[in-house]
């Protein structure tokens, strides 16, 4: 299990620097709902190197929920300044390819504030996802 977590994390780092827009810090280790066993490589990207020193993801969660993948990802400001955020899921299949993706969607974040986004796919073939946010634009 500990081999299984370290190399899941050094695949993580190494797509990290290979692409330099990915966070700096490794992902957050997700949580299952404990009567599905389906291993979910899921990750966050922060889009905006400086963003990532303001905006951080203290904790997300996935379940399956009637075959379809259903996430909640917490977003923490850290500033006393309000955010115009925007922010991107996309779901893959079990080989990681892409298989559908939400669009850019607008959120605000105050000052210290902390909020969950919610998203559920619309697939039944979706086992994975990525969450990107970046500055509006």
């Amino acid at each position: 299990m500990i081999g299984f977590v370290m190399k899941k994390i050094s695949i993580v780092i190494a797509l990290m620097l290979i692409f330099g827009c990915a966070s700096n810090r490794p992902p957050v280790s997700s949580k299952s709902a404990s009567n599905v066993i389906k291993s979910i490589s899921n990750e966050y990207i922060i889009n905006n190197i400086p963003l990532d020193y303001h905006i951080t993801i203290p904790d997300f969660k996935y379940r399956f929920k009637n075959n379809l993948l259903e996430i909640s990802v917490s977003l923490q400001n850290l500033d006393q300044k309000l955010y115009e955020l925007e922010y991107r899921v996309i779901w893959e299949d079990e080989a990681g390819f892409e298989i559908d993706k939400t669009p850019w969607l607008p959120i605000t974040i105050n000052a210290m504030e902390n909020k969950i986004i919610q998203q559920i796919s619309h697939n039944p073939e979706v086992e994975n996802f990525k969450f990107y946010i970046r500055a509006k634009q």
